[in-house]
């Protein structure tokens, strides 16, 4: 996909090699977003059928990069290079990351048991003696880091998985279904900004005092019980979460 063309002979599909190109101009700032992309403007460029240029174009709406205006077409969304859409399920983060192209790097460090700090024994509701998995995970995209994570879990004794196999799994839960059965059913999340203290400055590669955007969640198993505690800081202008509400 060289200079933004097909490539005919690679076997990837039509439609995913259209969206990685669009998707790569979105987030690079190439694409115009008060110019929208139409259907015609799109198989005039792409020289295809109607089908993958309306898959492309419906995927890239639903991860976030790009929105409709109804009479007026599709247009795309400037700023962060993610964009993390709501059926991303907690904890899959990494995992949807590589699946769309973006070359995510996973650097995981202190891995020990520890008892919680009191704040996260409230929010989990567990006693002041147990002990719990604790690591720090930093996720860099295309080399550059995105989202810190400090990580909480309740699990067995027997799991004490190495950094390195946190590293290449990109999920502790996952490593927790696989080795235990212990699924999750939910996470309750909450949002809010904040500003870049000294320490997550030097390791988001931002200025002291910049906006932040801290995710902290708490996961639970599929019988309902707390199984978890995350706060992840990411970098605010790279990274954008999407929400949806049904009633």
């Amino acid at each position: 996909m060289a200079n933004g063309e097909l490539d005919l002979s690679s076997g990837v599909p039509l439609y995913r090699q259209i969206k990685d190109i669009l998707r790569t101009e979105i987030a690079g700032g190439v694409a115009d977003p008060q110019k929208p992309m139409t259907e015609a403007q799109l198989l005039d460029r792409f020289d295809v059928s109607r089908a993958p240029i309306r898959q492309a174009l419906k995927e890239l709406a639903n991860e976030g990069y790009v929105y409709r205006k109804q009479g007026k077409g599709t247009f795309p969304v400037p700023g962060a290079r993610v964009h993390r859409p709501a059926d991303v399920r907690p904890g899959a983060l990494y995992q949807y990351l590589s699946e769309s192209g973006l070359h995510p790097a996973s650097t995981v460090s202190g891995v020990e048991r520890v008892e919680p700090p009191a704040r996260i024994r409230h929010r989990l509701g567990i006693k002041a003696d147990e002990r719990l998995l604790h690591f720090t995970r930093l996720i860099s995209v295309e080399n550059e880091p995105l989202v810190e994570a400090d990580v909480y879990i309740r699990a067995p004794e027997e799991f004490s998985p190495t950094a390195a196999e946190l590293e290449e799994k990109g999920s502790a839960f996952e490593l927790l279904e696989q080795g235990f059965g212990i699924t999750l059913d939910r996470a309750e999340h909450e949002a809010w900004a904040t500003a870049a203290s000294a320490d997550h400055a030097a390791t988001l590669g931002v200025d002291e005092g910049s906006p932040l955007l801290v995710i902290e969640t708490i996961f639970f198993t599929a019988g309902g019980l707390p199984a978890g505690w995350r706060s992840a800081v990411h970098r605010a202008e790279e990274f954008k979460y999407r929400f949806v509400t049904s009633w």
